[in-house]
């Protein structure tokens, strides 16, 4: 029996979680327990056009881009993750599998500090501070609460929102850094990230496995971009920290499966050869 924590990307749900939802009454029925985190950010954007919202986005010095928060942001990115929540819930629950969803305001979950500034790159390409806005860093998880519902046989279902420690309300927070202090809390076997490609891609080849320190080189890779760096940063601090994390393929059959048997990046943790 192994607790596998599963980072569903948004690019994932755009291109459609049929293969996913099948597979997972087999893993449950098989003794497994899954959790399963999700992303969305695709949805948000199409949400806030449809209201007449500019998405806005902002450049971090090392070059990962996010999703910039203020409060009718916030607003729209709690509508639009919980509809993907839900759908996602309804799914599994159809196939019988017994999901609960949650963000991470539910039970106190998720709590996390709200960024009272940040470093922007501006479009001169200098250095800016900006308000935080209604963005969270997430400091725990509510282990005890999660490991309740898995002991009475729930498959959790987690949106990426997280609660304000100062005031429980609602952050946004990133889905990997959900992933990554999730799985510190709650110690899976495998912690695996599912996005619309492979893996990561250097000259075009998924690199298969690495140690964590060679995937903290990996992120420096001028072809490592955009949504991908994260990943791999998330994957080379679980790894680090002694989580098998894996960056794989969430739209082929069996996604989970898959990347445990070898598709994907392995990122293998320090203390395992």
């Amino acid at each position: 029996m192994m607790l596998i924590i599963v980072k569903v990307g948004g690019s994932v749900i755009r291109k459609g979680v049929d293969n996913l939802v099948k597979e997972v009454p087999g893993l449950i029925n098989n003794g497994h327990r899954v959790i399963l985190i999700h992303g969305g950010g695709y949805f948000i954007n199409e949400l806030m056009e449809r209201m007449g919202l500019k998405p806005k986005f902002v450049t971090s010095p090392s070059g990962v881009t996010s999703r910039y928060t203020d409060q009718e942001t916030l607003r729209a990115y709690v509508m639009g993750m919980m509809y993907l929540n839900k759908d996602l819930v309804s799914r599994l629950q159809g196939v019988g599998v017994n999901a609960i969803g949650l963000s991470g305001v539910d039970g106190g979950l998720l709590r996390a500090r709200r960024r009272e500034s940040m470093v922007i790159i501006d479009e001169r390409g200098r250095e800016r501070v900006v308000d935080g806005g209604y963005t969270g860093k997430i400091e725990s998880a509510n282990k005890d609460f999660i490991m309740k519902l898995l002991n009475d046989g729930f498959t959790p279902v987690i949106a990426p929102i997280a609660m304000d420690n100062k005031t429980g309300g609602p952050l946004n927070v990133d889905g990997d850094q959900a992933l990554e202090i999730l799985s510190l809390f709650l110690m899976p076997k495998y912690a695996v990230i599912l996005t619309d490609v492979d893996g990561v891609l250097i000259n075009g080849k998924v690199i298969n496995r690495v140690s964590a320190a060679e995937a903290q080189e990996l992120f420096k890779n001028p072809e490592v971009r955009g949504g991908m760096k994260r990943k791999v940063y998330t994957a080379a601090q679980l790894a680090s920290k002694g989580v098998y994390a894996i960056i794989s393929n969430g739209v082929i059959d069996k996604p989970i499966m898959s990347a445990i048997n070898g598709v994907g990046t392995h990122v293998i943790p320090t203390g395992n050869s």
